[in-house]
């Protein structure tokens, strides 16, 4: 990722829009956390969603921070973290991260590692975590397997950008954790939930992904907004409401003794 790069424009709404992560996982991480040192860096911080959550899960012990290239999801973070989180936002990328080596408890993604290149940035891991560190990686994905809505939307995409893939976050995560010489087991933790959301608030959420840059480019946003709500309209609920299937997965690996 770089500072220009495709969120540029888009955190306001991503921040408006994009849910938060489960309680339940958060404090899985949280529970598997090291007692020392008591620092944790969010890696692709985008507007700081994943970056509050885990200083809520890890707690004020902790010192965290967010690490984000782009210019414009890192004002937004700044902007939407209260001071007294005493959180902070800093430039860099996952592939040359900004820290001391064997300095961190926890190195967290949340939303995020399919930007990344993977081997280098699981290197780095190894190198800035301390011993009995832990690696995480928390994302929630909508299902479309279990939505008309959601396959009509992919569907929708797919058609007018042809180098777009539904499938684009298919990544055997498990199988990346289990293969780390350098970690204990790795574990993949999952949590099926509803959002119950209104038309505006979808079309604000499906707006805020990079991925409808290309629709919107070819289409302009009045129109790909239009064909958004008609979706909402044909495959929503008798309220008004759409309801959107997730499930949140949490991966993660602790770092052997040293």
């Amino acid at each position: 990722m770089s500072d220009s790069n495709p969120f540029d424009g888009l955190a306001a709404r991503y921040q408006a829009n994009r849910p938060d992560y489960p309680e339940s996982l958060l404090a899985e991480l949280a529970n598997r956390a090291p007692e020392a040192p008591q620092t944790a860096i969010d890696v692709g911080a985008g507007t700081g969603i994943s970056t509050r959550a885990l200083k809520r899960a890890l707690g004020d012990g902790w010192g965290v921070t967010g690490v984000e290239p782009g210019t414009d999801m890192r004002r937004q973070a700044q902007e939407s973290t209260p001071p007294e989180d005493g959180i902070a936002y800093v430039e860099g990328t996952a592939e040359a991260l900004p820290f001391d080596v064997g300095s961190l408890g926890v190195v967290n993604v949340g939303q995020a590692i399919q930007f990344f290149d993977r081997p280098v940035f699981y290197t780095a891991a190894d190198r800035l975590l301390a011993s009995r560190g832990l690696l995480s990686v928390i994302q929630n994905n909508r299902v479309w397997q279990r939505s008309e809505l959601l396959d009509a939307h992919e569907t929708y995409v797919e058609t007018h950008d042809p180098t777009y893939s539904r499938n684009y976050r298919d990544i055997d995560l498990l199988s990346e954790f289990e293969a780390f010489s350098w970690a204990a087991k790795a574990e993949r933790l999952e949590h099926p939930w509803e959002r119950v959301i209104d038309s505006d608030k979808f079309v604000g959420t499906m707006m805020s992904r990079r991925t409808m840059k290309p629709t919107v480019a070819k289409l302009g946003q009045e129109a790909v907004e239009d064909a958004l709500r008609a979706l909402a309209a044909e495959h929503g609920n008798a309220d008004g409401t759409v309801t959107v299937p997730y499930v949140t997965e949490l991966f993660v690996a602790s770092k052997n003794a040293i």
